[in-house]
């Protein structure tokens, strides 16, 4: 989460093969200028949470996930829940009712995307204690962990790592990149220059102070050098907030 994952599912969903079952919905609601319900609507069309309720692997009925995904013939659909690669009862669920789901992970700089997902649950969440908020950021940013548990339910091959810092940059190469991960043709859209403009609501980052800042990315290093040892792709000069720590990636 705060990693950019709806800015990219918005460029996506442009390709004509790549359809979004409930963004017709979500648009035809009015347009609201409360943070919390502007926030619902942007993400209706792209989050469907539905994993998120359990809190245990359960078995379930795979047509009852199925459902959300009707679309015509010769397109693809799916949904982007960033909060599925957190969860540890996710991946193996998934598994169960959709083996051959093409998985997509979208990662930021770990200190940045802490200064963000605090900024959104200060707006949404004004009076969680900061010591919770910042415990649980700290949790969501051990990139290498949840990745290695997706490792454990799907093969390497139907998971694609991307990183916000590329795609901001090279939006045209990173599609191309995404849509023949993804099995569409890549040449039958490409995102402009208005792919950088940011989707959704924007909200003030905290401050954290250097002591702070220098003890998160000392505190995440080994969770890192996890990730660069299954993911040795990620390019951590592309992080200037871990760059400078003792990194290995064999």
């Amino acid at each position: 989460m705060k990693s950019g994952t709806t800015w990219w599912w918005t460029l996506l969903t442009g390709h004509p093969a790549i359809v979004s079952p409930r963004e017709a919905q979500a648009a035809a609601q009015p347009r609201s200028h409360d943070p919390r319900t502007q926030q619902r609507q942007i993400y209706r069309a792209k989050e469907i949470d539905f994993f998120n309720h359990f809190g245990a692997v359960e078995d379930i009925n795979p047509a009852d996930y199925h459902r959300y995904f009707p679309r015509p013939d010769h397109t693809i659909a799916g949904e982007w829940t960033p909060r599925y690669i957190y969860d540890w009862w996710t991946p193996p669920m998934l598994k169960a009712v959709a083996a051959q789901a093409k998985l997509l992970v979208l990662l930021r700089d770990p200190l940045e995307r802490l200064a963000s997902a605090l900024g959104f649950h200060r707006a949404l969440s004004p009076h969680q204690h900061p010591a919770t908020a910042i415990n649980h950021q700290f949790h969501h940013a051990l990139y290498g962990q949840q990745l290695h548990r997706l490792q454990d339910s799907f093969p390497r091959e139907q998971i694609l790592v991307l990183q916000y810092e590329q795609c901001v940059a090279d939006p045209q190469g990173q599609a191309r990149r995404t849509f023949e991960f993804l099995g569409v043709e890549p040449e039958a859209w490409q995102p402009d220059l208005a792919a950088r403009r940011q989707v959704g609501p924007s909200f003030p980052k905290p401050e954290l102070n250097q002591a702070t800042r220098e003890a998160f990315c000392r505190a995440i290093a080994p969770d890192i050098t996890q990730l660069l040892r299954d993911f040795p792709e990620i390019d951590t000069t592309l992080w200037p907030s871990i760059d400078h720590l003792p990194l290995r990636c064999c």
